[in-house]
Parts: structure tokens; sequence; C-alpha cells
């Protein structure tokens, strides 16, 4: 996941508010403990989502409490104590980090390629720590970044082809932690959600640089409003999530993952596709 899941704060409670940032800083706390300072490094609100998602269908996250953050003392802030669930969101983003950064190493731009090399010692010594920790998960990770290489080595490939090995990843992740089938199927139109929306986000510069996208060949057509056609495709993906959340008992913190699911998504994808309608690009 790229950063597109989160909150639409101006909809939230302030209670609300408090559970969300709450769960982040408690996964921010858990990638200290387990990974260093480094290992913050690798923080999202994607994996807090995650974490707030298998949390609350388990009913399984303890009160939360004050704390202080050590890079802001001075403030106060929530978190839950040490939770066997945030311990695995937090390995699962240090497993993705790892992939991630061997991607940049195969594919990305010179800069970037640079960066990654330089992230790499450190990054492996501590996704040897998180496959000992996480072993299946390992294995699914692993298994969809082989999968999803395949793919783009078909010019042909579809969106919602191109989408299934990390939609595919996300559903098998949750399934580790959680046997509701109607949860696992959320994630995975999550995950598709995401991929669509960096292909649309990435659109321009795949092109310039001759990456691959799915959606290059519709971008190229005159005759189509992009930004129309990538905000269909998000917006299906929405409604199919929010179809399985309707099917899910989430207690007391539904109406803050009903925020993400719905305010959230449906900004990111206005902002992205937006974007698109005031730039000149040479199709």
């Amino acid at each position: 996941m790229f950063g597109y899941v989160r909150a639409y704060k101006p909809e939230l409670k302030f209670k609300e508010y408090d559970v969300y940032k709450g769960v982040y800083c408690s996964l921010c706390k858990s990638l200290l403990r387990r990974y260093s300072p480094f290992g913050q490094l690798f923080l999202t609100y994607d994996a807090a989502f995650m974490a707030l998602c298998l949390l609350s269908a388990s009913q399984d996250c303890t009160p939360m409490h004050p704390s202080r953050c050590c890079y802001n003392p001075c403030k106060k802030c929530y978190a839950c104590e040490k939770n066997e669930t945030l311990d695995f969101c937090a390995d699962v983003s240090v497993l993705m980090a790892y992939y991630k950064i061997l991607d940049d190493l195969h594919d990305a731009g010179f800069v970037r390629k640079i960066g990654a090399a330089l992230l790499y010692p450190a990054v492996w010594c501590m996704h040897k720590k998180a496959q000992k920790a996480q072993p299946q998960a390992e294995r699914v990770i692993a298994d969809a970044m082989r999968r999803q290489a395949d793919c783009e080595k078909d010019l042909s490939c579809t969106a919602d082809a191109a989408a299934e090995p990390s939609a595919d990843a996300l559903r098998r992740l949750v399934a580790l932690r959680s046997g509701n089938e109607d949860l696992q199927h959320m994630f995975y139109l999550l995950g598709k959600f995401v991929y669509v929306i960096d292909a649309v986000d990435d659109i321009e510069k795949d092109i310039r640089r001759r990456n691959f996208n799915p959606l290059m060949e519709k971008f190229r057509q005159t005759d189509t409003d992009f930004s129309a056609y990538g905000m269909y495709l998000l917006n299906l993906n929405i409604g199919e999530m929010l179809r399985c959340f309707d099917r899910l008992q989430f207690g007391q913190n539904e109406a803050l993952i009903y925020n993400v699911l719905f305010n959230g998504l449906y900004n990111s994808a206005l902002y992205v596709t937006g974007a698109h309608k005031s730039q000149e690009v040479d199709k």
C-alpha cells in the first residue's frame, strides 16, 4: 500500500480521531520496539488501517492509555499496550518495505536506485527478523512479487489482472489473522483499489520512463476522458468494499472505518484523478 488509504479528518469526531491516531502511534511504537528507530521509517497510514480493522473485527484492542512520543515528548498521545496484531502489522510493514527496496534496485531510476542501495543493508537485517517472526507472511509477499513481475512482462495485461497479485496478497495476509471471509474480501478489494489508484497517479511518469502501466493504452486514446475513466474504476472498488463493510461488525470503531473506506478513499480518488484534468500531457 502507498499512502492513499487515509481518514478524512473534516468528517471525524474528536474521539474517532483519537482512536485513529492511537492505532497509528501504537504501530509506530511496535516498530520502534521490534526494529529500532530505523524501523519507524516504514510506518504508514495504510498499515495502521489494517491494524485498526483487524483489532476492531476481533475486539482485540486493549484499552488505550496516555503515552508520550520520543520525537515530541511535550505532547501527549494515546496508544495501545503491546499487542500481537500490532506486532504482526509492524512485521508486515518491514517485509513490504524490503520487497519495495528490491523492486527499486531492479526497476527504479538512478537516484532511487542509489537511495535503495544505501538502505538495503539495514533493511536486509530487519527483513531477516521479520521473516523469522512471520514466515507465512513472507511467503505471501514473495509470491505476490513474483506474480507481479510475471504480469508486467505481458504488455497486454489488463488493469484487473495486473492488480490481482497485490490484491490477493492483502487478502491472504488478513487471513493469517482473521478467518472472517468478508474482511478478507474487503482487503482484497482494497488491494485492487490501491494498485489502480497508483497506476492512475503514475501514468504520465510511467509513459515518460517507459515503465509498465496497464492503463497506458487507455490514456493514449484521445477520445477517452481518462480522469472520468479512472474515477469510474476506483468508485467500483469503493462500492464493493462498502458492501463488505455492511456485513461486518466493527463495534465502536465502525464509523471511523467507514470514514476511511468512503470519505478517505473517495477524496484520494478525487485528488489523483483531478490532477490529470489540469495537466497537458503529450499522449
